[in-house]
């Protein structure tokens, strides 16, 4: 069947066979692109737009370059970079207007990823200095999710989640400190992976220090794709790891046996959402379908340690990246932002090394559960909520909404984010994969293996999984 212009797929495999094929070609991706994007109007997703022109030069020199997927990993691809991420001549605002300036160059990571074939389409809405989990902290418009735009789309990376959610990009970049690539991917049914912290260097911003970077993705093999042209150790970087040197993510297949860890039934956590309850208890009896044996464990004390992030000392980490930007235009934050933020000056040194030897035991405690299983199985998030909801108590939904991620990026873990099917509302949840620093091939091999087990359509694409290749 022909590509479509205006349906047609944009994952990685579609377009690369079609681009092989001589089918297709960047400028008619691109063209396409751009005529969905208007299609749909005003569309807070982004903040900001690259000129269609611009794009298509791009695509034009990438097709008389003579170079192709073969070569260059990400040749032809559409992608959304989130807005805290600087590209030289564009805004970078971290979705704060006061905040707003003209970068004077690009990222490294936006530039690796140029570098590998990418075509940028624009930037992309988040919440504020990437602090929120729901996507409603920002000056540019609220995102909403693709299946109700009642809903929040998600956050921090939330117009990633929508662009690659509705057929708008192949991929998008974003952060994770709380959850950001991962919480986006479940409510849009995408995918989304918070590798090891320190595989992929931090670049020129500091906002986000204890977060990783990620993409947001259609499927996992997407996203590995990826995240593997970013993957490398910077010497000038002090929280790039040198183990990075050499590594790479890879799809394995799915092993036949295998334990995961699950919250016993006493300790989950779903803010009294029994229709999500339900497509977590269906991933459990799925993930033992196909080989699986579920090993409860009290979640209690991983639910202590997620809060820590941010109703506790390590806030302080926050404040300490953003104090400048803080003390320059904090008056002009979301008040969400605002009043988180402000908490981080209120600790001590003292407060802060308390903090991190409670979470050393929480951490201990989480490694023990890794004893006995091979990877340890959440909900994304325990719920979704409306717009409506959020804007009328805004900390503590956000906080519920961090229940399951937070404490992954506290005890440095890697976790990756696949779709678990819909309510009964049409409103999308997401099945969460955690293992311990580097187990995130692990990860990745049983999560595409649950992906099409679940066997439902990208996003809101309507389209279905690729055929895997070979």
């Amino acid at each position: 069947m022909a590509w479509s212009p205006e349906t047609g797929s944009l994952d990685f495999r579609t377009l690369h066979d079609a681009y092989r094929a001589g089918t297709l070609t960047p400028s008619a991706v691109i063209d396409a692109v751009y005529d969905r994007i208007a299609v749909r109007g005003p569309d807070p997703a982004w903040t900001t737009l690259i000129p269609r022109e611009e794009a298509l030069a791009r695509a034009a020199a990438l097709e008389a370059s003579g170079e192709g997927p073969d070569a260059l990993p990400l040749f032809g691809l559409p992608c959304g970079i989130k807005d805290n991420f600087d590209i030289a001549g564009y805004p970078t605002s971290e979705a704060c207007r006061a905040n707003e300036r003209i970068a004077e160059t690009t990222d490294p990571t936006v530039a690796r990823l140029v570098a590998a074939g990418a075509i940028v389409v624009g930037k992309n809405n988040m919440d504020q200095f990437g602090m929120g989990l729901v996507g409603v902290r920002t000056d540019y418009g609220i995102p909403s999710c693709v299946f109700d735009p009642a809903y929040i789309s998600g956050g921090s990376t939330s117009g990633g989640g929508v662009v690659v959610a509705a057929g708008l990009v192949s991929f998008a970049l974003g952060g994770d400190a709380a959850g950001s690539g991962r919480v986006p991917a479940a409510l849009n049914a995408i995918v989304g992976h918070k590798p090891t912290n320190g595989l992929i260097p931090f670049g020129i911003s500091k906002a986000g220090m204890g977060a990783s970077h990620t993409v947001l993705t259609l499927t996992v093999e997407d996203n590995v794709a990826a995240l593997n042209t970013l993957v490398r150790h910077d010497p000038d970087d002090p929280l790039s790891l040198p183990e990075a040197e050499g590594f790479t993510l890879t799809v394995p297949p799915a092993p036949e046996r295998f334990r995961f860890a699950v919250p016993s039934r006493e300790s989950r956590l779903f803010a009294g959402d029994a229709a999500a309850e339900a497509l977590f208890d269906a991933a459990i009896a799925r993930l033992e379908a196909m080989g699986g044996t579920a090993v409860p464990f009290d979640y209690a004390p991983l639910h202590a340690a997620a809060r820590m992030l941010y109703e506790d000392a390590f806030i302080a980490r926050r404040y300490a990246n953003l104090e400048e930007t803080f003390r320059r235009c904090g008056d002009r934050f979301h008040p969400a932002s605002r009043e988180i933020l402000a908490s981080g000056a209120r600790y001590s040194g003292a407060d802060v090394f308390i903090a991190q030897y409670r979470l050393a035991g929480y951490r201990k405690y989480a490694m023990r559960i890794f004893e006995d299983a091979d990877v340890m199985v959440t909900p994304t998030t325990p719920t979704t909520f409306t717009i409506a909801a959020l804007e009328e108590k805004n900390i503590g939904r956000n906080a519920i909404m961090g229940s399951y991620t937070n404490f992954v990026n506290l005890m440095e873990f890697c976790a990756l984010s696949v779709p678990n099917g819909f309510r009964p509302d049409g409103l999308a949840q997401g099945l969460m994969l955690i293992g311990p620093s580097f187990a995130d091939n692990r990860l990745l091999g049983l999560g595409a293996a649950y992906h099409r087990a679940l066997g439902l359509p990208m996003g809101a694409t309507g389209h279905p999984l690729p055929v895997p290749a070979g």
